[in-house]
């Protein structure tokens, strides 16, 4: 009788389906002949809409449990990133998602976290680059029930990352949409693999920070603290653009916010700024504070990028313009310099994040990642320094 079901399914399944496809929806089938049998001979129902066991629930096979995939890790632990004792062992590339869109198309990564192996109890590596079932702590399973795809089950990995080391299961995914060797300097740069099934895969977890922010960046604490200060909102809900570049008016908007938005009418000193622009308030306050005055004495030119010299001036200016001792050894500043002042400051204050370069690149504009870990450096400045606004 269950042979005769298993047929009958598999005539029903889409012709058009690929060999992929027919497989999983033929073994839905035969899983839900064999856990359901009498509900799916007797009711005008598909595999679909049958109950079958997956990892110990008993969920219908279109149920996330039942998926081949694994979980995304922020779904069980909260954070985008590998859990304790897990390393990321391969990643694939997916393109069309749109989640990683800021200006155009961006492919999204998927990067899978395997279980380290615990040598210390005698385990072994075999040959194919796993450590025996019992060398982890892996319990496969599906810990939210039906609504939560499976971990620590699958012995897998496409291999491009940490390619010394023995991993166990797979226990779950993360996201990023910049290149896996730039979240992880453990991963290469090939075999570029694909797997378009994987497209629309989400959770809303995966929104809550910025997907374009490795973890191991120069600037990563810098961007976090910012968006819990309320300092930026990123360029997107989850993608904050650490190499575009900043104007006059974002830095301006930056600063304000970080001082928390004194109250101050805009201004019609500058020709440039209307008084109903988002930066409006924000120009003003800087020029009541004498941070700014304008690139003349009617034009503040707020789409033109803030420079690295620029940015550092208007922090020293702050702060008040307090005298500064640093040596300063770049081969590109010379003696009189308009910024050297304020750069022997943030550089006594280690307010900068360029000191190991031999060049300073002044006039370069900066960059949303520099401006992040600029003002993060102020704000953690020694307390002895002046904190005072100029007068």
């Amino acid at each position: 009788m269950s042979r005769k079901l298993v047929e009958r399914v598999s005539r029903v399944v889409d012709r058009r389906a690929g060999r992929r496809g027919f497989l999983r929806k033929s073994a839905m089938a035969a899983t839900a002949v064999a856990v359901a049998p009498v509900a799916y001979a007797i009711r005008p129902t598909t595999a679909e809409a049958a109950i079958i066991l997956c990892k110990g629930w008993e969920c219908r096979p279109s149920a996330l449990c039942c998926d081949p995939y694994s979980e995304f890790c922020c779904k069980l632990t909260g954070e985008n990133l590998c859990p304790p004792r897990t390393i990321v062992a391969g990643w694939w590339k997916v393109d069309g998602s749109g989640f990683c869109d800021l200006n155009g198309p961006s492919p999204r990564y998927y990067l899978d976290c395997n279980f380290t192996c615990d040598t210390r109890t005698g385990c072994h590596c075999r040959s194919n680059g796993f450590c025996d079932r019992g060398c982890t702590p892996a319990r496969c399973q599906c810990s939210g029930g039906c609504d939560t795809r499976k971990s620590e089950c699958t012995r897998f990995r496409y291999g491009q990352c940490n390619q010394d080391v023995c991993v166990g299961q797979l226990m779950c995914r993360i996201v990023t949409c910049v290149p896996p060797w730039t979240w992880d300097p453990a991963c290469a740069t090939s075999p570029v693999l694909y797997d378009p099934g994987t497209r629309w895969h989400d959770r809303p977890c995966l929104h809550e920070g910025f997907n374009d922010v490795p973890p191991r960046a120069y600037y990563a604490d810098a961007v976090k603290w910012m968006a819990d200060e309320g300092i930026t909102t990123g360029m997107k809900s989850d993608l904050f653009g650490p190499d575009e570049l900043v104007n006059r008016a974002q830095f301006a908007t930056f600063l304000w916010r970080y001082e928390g938005q004194p109250q101050v009418e805009p201004s019609n000193k500058f020709n440039d700024v209307e008084t109903s622009a988002f930066y409006a308030r924000a120009v003003a306050w800087m020029v009541e504070q004498r941070i700014t005055t304008g690139r003349t004495l009617n034009r503040f030119d707020p789409n033109s990028n803030v420079s690295r010299a620029e940015s550092i001036v208007f922090l020293h200016r702050l702060a008040g313009e307090p005298q500064g001792s640093a040596r300063i050894e770049f081969s590109d500043v010379g003696p009189d310099a308009w910024y050297r002042d304020a750069l022997a400051w943030v550089l006594e204050h280690n307010i900068d994040w360029w000191a190991e370069h031999s060049t300073l690149d002044a006039e370069k504009p900066a960059s949303r990642a520099e401006i992040a870990a600029l003002l993060h450096g102020y704000d953690l400045r020694p307390s002895t320094s002046p904190s005072a606004v100029a007068p």
